[in-house]
């Protein structure tokens, strides 16, 4: 039994992974000075700068928030898709393991 859970688990983990690699997400600096393209792995798949920069700290201040920003959106939609995997190999959650166990 527990071999089909694992068995299942490792799967339906593969599947995330990859499910996770295409989702792409974007995002935009404040004033779309920049925009940055991530997947819910946190790949960076693109940064396109809208503006030239006279001031390099500006623009590197701009990249840090917006990609901070993007990649809390991705670890939200990771573990969103996390959550539902766990809800398909174990309808009940961690709840359905306690009838195994006495």
């Amino acid at each position: 039994m527990f071999d089909d859970i694992l068995g299942s688990m490792n799967q339906q983990q593969a599947e995330l992974e990859e499910k996770l690699k295409k989702v792409e997400l974007v995002k935009n600096s404040p004033n779309d000075e920049l925009q940055v393209v991530v997947n819910a792995k946190k790949d960076v798949l693109d940064i396109t700068i809208n503006k030239n920069f006279e001031d390099n700290a500006e623009l590197e201040d701009l990249l840090v928030l917006t990609l901070n920003d993007a990649f809390r959106e991705a670890d939200v939609h990771a573990a969103n898709e996390t959550q539902n995997m766990l809800n398909s190999i174990m309808p009940g959650g961690l709840d359905g393991l306690k009838g195994m166990f006495g």
